[in-house]
């Protein structure tokens, strides 16, 4: 589960579960393309150690694609962002399962 690789500071662990052509929709209207940025961008959230829970509100499956809506919580354990070390919020998620039956995330859109 993505949240136990989240939670262990794993990077290589949370990009297993991307998709090779997944896009992570960043809140300054920037993206992380592929599994080398998603690395990237993981290694770099992941310092501050966060600690998360999330709980799936609504899955829609069309075939190998699903759009997830989960509900999140993060509490981070080694520093703050803007002066704050705990969100909370709702990620839309598009997912696509692959020839070995996983699903993998296509596109986050936290």
């Amino acid at each position: 589960m993505i949240t136990v690789a989240i939670n262990a500071g794993d990077p290589g662990g949370v990009v297993k579960y991307w998709d090779e052509e997944g896009c992570f929709a960043l809140p300054d209207g920037g993206t992380a393309r592929g599994h080398a940025e998603l690395l990237a961008l993981y290694e770099q959230r992941l310092a501050l150690r966060p600690e998360i829970t999330t709980r799936a509100a609504k899955v829609v499956q069309a075939g190998d694609i699903a759009l997830v809506t989960n509900v999140w919580s993060t509490r981070l354990r080694n520093g703050e962002i803007d002066g704050r070390d705990s969100f909370e919020g709702v990620a839309t998620l598009v997912l696509r399962r692959h020839a070995d039956r996983g699903w993998r995330i296509l596109v986050d859109s936290t």
